[in-house]
């Protein structure tokens, strides 16, 4: 997507309304889409406090409506990417897998939100999981983190998961999330060979 040159810039922050009681995910929304009506920029800080008004579950939805509107530039994009997906509950679910494509390639690759280089070579990854959603885009290169998944160690998720791994070409890493000690890669696995292997515990 090509974006316009220099809209003007929303940098003040708004409070969160006051009075009578209303729907914060709802105001956040409503403040991205008048962004993108009046030709405006929302900046890092402002659409950090929309994203936290739209909660994680809304907040990838929030975030493709702020760069398909053009509310946000891609510093912006890239700050909050990684967080908003490794937040959000079900991402490859919240949006669709060619939507994060289209959000990851503008935002280039990044390491807890800043622009980072990809490794130099290939990745041995992990991911626990039920077999039917093996292939999402949530891996770590953490075997035992993978293993808490499968197991529903931690997780609170029934332990009726499997291990995999697979071994990612650098072209195929979106972006690197490491604040919630997870080491958590995203990982486009299209056309990528993934295997079961047995778990340790």
């Amino acid at each position: 997507m090509t974006k316009a040159s220099s809209p003007p810039t929303v940098q003040a922050a708004t409070p969160i309304p006051q009075g009578e009681p209303c729907d914060l995910g709802a105001e956040a929304f409503a403040a991205v889409a008048e962004a993108a009506k009046q030709g405006e920029l929302l900046d890092c800080a402002r659409f950090g406090e929309l994203l936290l008004w739209a909660g994680r579950l809304d907040g990838p939805a929030l975030l493709f409506d702020g760069w398909l509107g053009e509310a946000i530039d891609v510093g912006t994009l890239a700050a909050h990417i990684g967080r908003v997906w490794s937040m959000a509950e079900y991402p490859d679910a919240a949006l669709g897998h060619q939507m994060w494509r289209e959000l990851f390639a503008a935002a280039g690759f990044t390491a807890d939100g800043k622009p980072a280089e990809r490794p130099v070579g290939p990745v041995e990854l992990w991911r626990g999981s039920v077999p039917e959603r093996r292939a999402d885009w949530s891996w770590t290169s953490r075997r035992t983190v993978a293993e808490g998944y499968a197991t529903g160690t931690g997780a609170r998720r029934p332990s009726t998961g499997r291990l995999y791994r697979i071994v990612a070409p650098t072209f195929a890493l979106l972006a690197h999330n490491v604040s919630r000690d997870e080491d958590e890669y995203v990982l486009d696995t299209d056309a990528l060979a993934i295997t079961e292997v047995p778990l340790t515990r």
